[in-house]
Parts: C-alpha cells; structure tokens; sequence
C-alpha cells in the first residue's frame, strides 16, 4: 500500500494524517500478526514524520488528487488560525473561499508543474490579515500522473508591516520636523561633518535633490547611505510628499514585483488589488537599497518603467505613471557590480546620471571626534546618565582604527559603552568588547609616523607612552603601576629613569 493511500483513509489520533487502516483477518493467526505488526510499525514511523512536521517554521499542506486535505501541519494551523482536526478530511474549496481555477494546487495537478514563491493575503476567521509565501509541487503516482500536491509556506506579514511602518503617508504641516510625518527621520541639519570630504558630498547631494534626475549613491555598510537620501528627500521640492524605501536584498523576487508594480485582484491565487512603491511615492522619492540584489530579469522590467515613466501593476493593462524622484544605492563598487554580473550595464548608466560616494569613515578622520561628542550626549539622554565621555586614549585609539563597520560600528560601541557605564565615569579601552580591545590597545601606541621610523625608535616610542601611560591612571604611584604592567618596582624606575619620565614622579 503507497504513502497516499494511506493518508487518504482519514486522520489519526494525532489529527494530521489516516485513520487505521481497520484489521485485515487472515486465514492464520501468524499472518495477521504480522499483519500488524507491519501496520503498527508503518503508524510509528507516520508519528515520528507528523511530530518532526509540527516542529518545523513553514507551514505544510498535502492534498490528494480529489482536493482532499490529508496533512496539515502546526505552523500552518497558526498563520492560518485553524486546527488540524477542523482541517484534514475536508475538501480544499471548503476551506478556503477559492475557486478551482485560481488554486495553485489544482493549477500544480492539472500541470503537473511546481509553482515557487507564489504569494497570497490570507485574512483568518478572527480577521488577522497575514502574507504567505508558498512553494508548491506535485507528488507523483507510479505512471508518472500527480496524485497529490504539497504546499511549503513561510509568514512573510511581519516583512510587510517593516516596510508599511516606514512609508508614512501622512502629509507633513511644517518642514524640518523630526521626526518627519513623510516617512524620514533625518535632514542634512542632522548630519556631523567636520571633514572637507563629507562636506563636498552633502553639496552635491543639495544639488541633486534639486531635480528628478536619478541618483546612485555608494558608500561601505554603516556609513549612512539612506540618512544621505533621506536628507536629499528633504531638501527637495518633494520634501511634502512620501519617502518610500525598498531594500532589494530583503525579499524574495516575486515579492519584490509585488511591493514595486502593485497588483491587480485575481493576477495570482490571493491576489487583491494592491498599489505598489512606484504609487506610494506619488511625487516625492523612492529609494532602492541594495539594487545590485535586484534579480537580472526584473532589473530590465524596472529599467522599463523608469525609461518610459510609466508602469502597469501585475496582471493589469492599465498603464500608470511614475511621478517620484528614484534613488538607488549600492554598498560594492558600482562598476564592479556591473562586471560581476550582478548590475546589468543599462541599468546602472540609467541611474547613474548622478553619482554620490560616501567616503569610509577611516578616509575621514576628521569627524571621529565630533562623532564621538555627537553620540555621547545621544545616548547619554536615551539612557538617562550624565557627564559619560570619552577619555583621551580611548579616543585617540578611535581615530587610528579603521573602522570596517563605519559610522555604525562606532555608534554601536559607543551606546553599548553608556548604556554599562555609570554617569560621571570616563569610558576607557576596558569599557569595549575584548575582541576589540586587543586591537585598539596596540594600534593606540603605534605613533603615527612609524612608516618613518627605526625599529629602535618605534620601540622606545612605544615603550615610553606606555609607561607613561600606566603612570597616570595609576595617579603617579609606581608600585600600583609596574604592577598593572606586570613587572616589579624596581624595573619601573629604571624604565622612567631611562625614558626621561624622572620629573613626572608624584612627590
């Protein structure tokens, strides 16, 4: 007897799959032993697949070749607010107000095709609206016909609801608030920048807000690539219109379609007339982040619409214009994207009428203080303490780090510093992550012409600042500070007769 066979006999006492399959007498009592013997075997190992089933984040459906519901797992039953038992047994179309020519499962055996990352709005009986992503394909029969399909499903509602919370469609009264009832949270008023590099990049940006054109900005991760775009959005003539932004790395392709064109009710299976970006921005500004993650084939579809200004939602006729300013970004060197395939060329000459690079914070050094100065009174405030600074080694190590993760890396320190620390103390290397103390202690005593230098005189140098160095957090007291060294009393005088350091001696 086949798995389907099976399955299709009802539910168990599980509520997910068959009934028993009844006894079979036997013209023995050996072989009807052994009958079920075999049944309660095949039961056993059915249990332990339905009990793994339940344990898993998709939610799982099988259906026979008639519509029958034969499997329907936890998860399943949780973004659906049903119960297995209410489920299994029944017929597809009475549970669900579908019709037999938009199923995806009567689309899968009639085809006998797969369909991947087909989406649909599912609203529950207690009127709980979520978003589902499902991967279906047939199970096929001996002669090669499917006899029944299986639908593997993730809950993608909480990816919506990130995306909805940051359109603010609302229209704003007063320029300049923040945060902005537009969809922003930033202005170039907000941004701290000391260095000539910054401030050349927030004058071109000034003039690029002043226009449609599209824009390409480029820049590391963490050095704030949309705060750049939003401040464009509110520097410009849109500035009362909605900020919509899209990061293409986060969603599955026909998700993204969706979210971009829009939809028209009935273009898929749960399909509902749906506007997309390109109308929720109306006339103010659209940002793409990540755009080299775009897949290929839908790259052209946008490189279309931008190209003509003009687009149609997913399984409409009706043509549609676009009215928004685009911007698009990129965290990987754009030509190198475009080598690598994952930009196709038309479409990054398309957006790249304007170009913005953001320069890595360790090109730009000079803002660290004011970085530094910005984010302690910011989280000082957030976490209710006072007087919290950075003391001088620790900053002057900040600005002889590279900084991989950027602005971002070092607001996370810095917040993650305040938020341990009590008010009126100095953060100090100590106060960071051990991995990155390591790394901060030594680069702090490299002197900045090293490159310069003889090995006999980085030597001393080193030395020297850090005996001085223990001298002074140890209030000047020898004893407590060749033990924070590690060596004895008598070797710490030698060293601070040797390096000059006599007249810095507490008397």
């Amino acid at each position: 007897m086949r798995i389907c066979d099976f399955l299709r006999t009802g539910a168990t006492d599980h509520g997910m799959c068959a009934k028993s399959f009844g006894e079979k007498k036997g013209k023995t009592g050996i072989k009807t032993v052994d009958y079920k013997k075999k049944l309660e075997e095949t039961e056993k190992k059915l249990r332990y697949c339905m009990e793994a089933l339940n344990h898993i984040n998709e939610g799982i459906i099988i259906t026979d070749k008639n519509g029958t519901i034969v499997i329907y797992n936890k998860k399943l039953g949780e973004f659906e607010d049903l119960n297995a038992e209410d489920v299994v047994g029944r017929h597809l179309m009475d549970v669900y107000e579908w019709s037999t020519e938009s199923s995806e499962h009567y689309q899968v055996l009639r085809t006998g095709k797969p369909i991947k990352e087909g989406n649909y709005q599912n609203i529950t009986k207690l009127g709980k609206t979520n978003y589902l992503i499902a991967n279906s394909f047939p199970i096929m029969a001996e002669d090669g016909e499917p006899e029944a399909v299986c639908s593997i499903s993730r809950d993608v509602t909480s990816i919506r609801e990130i995306y909805n919370r940051t359109m603010g469609l609302q229209s704003t009264s007063e320029k300049g608030n923040a945060p902005l009832e537009n969809g922003t949270r930033f202005t170039f008023e907000d941004m701290v920048c000391k260095s000539g590099a910054m401030k050349e990049l927030i004058a071109n940006a000034k003039q690029a807000a002043m226009n449609n054109a599209p824009v390409l900005v480029y820049g590391e991760t963490g050095t704030g690539k949309e705060m750049i775009v939003q401040g464009m959005h509110n520097a410009g003539p849109g500035w009362n219109h909605p900020f919509v932004a899209l990061n293409c790395a986060a969603l599955p392709e026909t998700l993204l379609e969706s979210l971009l064109f829009g939809t028209k009710k009935g273009a898929f299976t749960g399909a509902e007339n749906t506007t997309g970006f390109f109308e929720q921005a109306g006339k103010g500004m659209l940002y793409l982040d990540e755009i080299n993650s775009m897949p290929l084939n839908l790259q052209a579809k946008f490189l279309r619409a931008i190209q003509e200004r003009r687009f149609r939602r997913l399984g409409d006729d009706k043509e549609r214009f676009i009215e928004c300013k685009i911007i698009s970004s990129v965290n990987v060197e754009p030509m190198r994207c475009v080598e690598e395939g994952q930009l196709r060329q038309d479409l990054y000459y398309r957006l790249s009428g304007v170009t913005l690079e953001i320069p890595p914070l360790r090109k730009r050094k000079g803002d660290i203080a004011a970085l530094i100065k910005h984010f302690e009174h910011k989280y000082c405030a957030m976490y209710g303490k006072k007087d919290v600074t950075v003391d001088k080694n620790l900053r002057d190590a900040f600005i002889k780090y590279e900084w991989p993760g950027n602005v971002r890396e070092l607001e996370h320190l810095i917040e993650s510093a305040i938020s341990l620390t009590n008010s009126g103390e100095e953060l100090t290397l100590y106060n960071l992550p051990p991995y990155l103390r390591k790394t901060m202690y030594a680069s702090n005593y490299v002197p900045e012409d090293v490159e310069r230098m003889t090995l006999n005189e980085i030597l001393y140098s080193v030395e020297k600042k850090a005996v001085k160095d223990a001298l002074e957090k140890n209030d000047m007291n020898v004893s407590q500070a060749a033990r924070s060294l590690g060596i004895c009393r008598q070797n710490m005088q030698y060293r601070i007769n040797k390096l000059g350091l006599r007249n810095t001696e507490k008397k």
